[in-house]
């Protein structure tokens, strides 16, 4: 039987205030904390092809991820776990999930409330 891959959008959210390196930096960490937890890939999102003339092997949108991950419940609600905790610890604003489509995004509410959509997310992308 082949794995179904499932492709996932992560875009960090920073204060307006953050300089780029510091996003940077922070998609890094991120990226670690990522593929800590068993997916296929974490890659950077490529802005478009380097510039004429540049040694740049290409340049890539800050703060935004994609990850490759095999399509599974349990991998889903991992990686959920990790962005929250990540961001929990990162200083970063907010972090965007976008799949099939379908976006979350969660800043600004009560802990409980905050489950309570990640829960529903994640229903609408798993076997229940």
């Amino acid at each position: 039987m082949t794995e179904r891959l499932a492709q996932l959008e992560v875009r960090i959210e920073v204060e307006p205030d953050a300089g780029r390196d510091e996003l940077v930096a922070l998609e890094v960490w991120l990226r670690e904390w990522l593929l800590s937890v068993g997916v296929e890939s974490v890659g950077f999102v490529a802005a478009g092809p380097a510039p004429s003339g540049t040694r740049s092997a290409g340049m890539f949108v800050a703060g935004v991820l994609t990850v490759v991950f095999a399509r599974s419940s349990d991998l889903l609600a991992k990686l959920i776990d990790v962005v929250r905790s990540w961001l929990s610890s990162s200083g970063a604003r907010s972090v965007r999930l976008e799949l099939d489509g379908d976006v979350l995004e969660v800043t600004g509410i009560t802990r409980g409330d905050q489950r309570e959509l990640i829960r529903a997310w994640l229903d609408r992308h798993t076997d229940g």
